[in-house]
């Protein structure tokens, strides 16, 4: 699933173009087609149906989806975190901290394409507080959660069914157009990967 040599040529084209490259870094859509033909606000509304339907998979659940740009600044993508729906990915400590074991999926605001993020995990606390791992390039990959391997096929089928390319770390560690000034805290800098022009934060 999502391996980077099944990306279609026409996405593969579009990451790599000079222009769509420029565009996304400026965080301007860069593709005009389904969704995203309608503009920000209805590549929004189309990312929301997908995090719905993703938290319909049976054996996966969506723990969280974050739209509000991790409370500051812009993110160019949805983070969505899911875990097993049997429960068996979270722990209570004797502290108060509810830990869930599980994966990410960003799902990009400028084109219609995701990547899964490393197994990791998420934790909360009554009072508020917590801790999660943001997306980075090292942790793009093509692995599955153990003895999660239908979930993961489960999440392939929804984001094919919604016309959103799962790309994987061949291709986004490939290296940005020279010069690219990209805006983000998720990336080192000053040369640039495909990852940082399609997945970046800054706060």
């Amino acid at each position: 699933m999502g391996e980077d040599e099944n990306v279609p040529a026409d996405v593969e084209a579009l990451l790599l173009d000079r222009d769509t490259q420029i565009r996304a870094s400026g965080d301007e859509l860069a593709c005009r087609q389904g969704a995203w033909a309608g503009g920000a606000e209805a590549a929004e509304g189309h990312l929301r149906r997908v995090v719905a339907d993703l938290n319909r998979v049976p054996e996966l659940v969506v723990e969280h989806a974050e739209f509000g740009h991790y409370g500051s600044g812009y993110a160019s993508f949805v983070d969505v975190f899911l875990t097993r729906r049997d429960g068996s990915a979270r722990r209570v400590a004797s502290d108060g901290y509810t830990t869930v074991e599980g994966l990410s999926v960003a799902l990009c605001r400028l084109a219609p394409i995701a990547c899964i993020l490393s197994p990791g995990e998420r934790s909360h606390h009554p009072a508020g507080r917590g801790y999660h791992s943001l997306p980075t390039l090292d942790a793009v990959t093509e692995m599955v959660i153990p003895r999660g391997e239908e979930g993961c096929e489960q999440i392939s089928r929804v984001l094919d069914r919604h016309g959103i390319t799962l790309v994987g770390p061949r291709l986004l560690s490939r290296p940005a157009l020279p010069h690219l000034k990209i805006d983000t805290n998720l990336g080192d800098g000053p040369r640039y990967s495909i990852f940082d022009v399609w997945f970046h934060w800054m706060d």
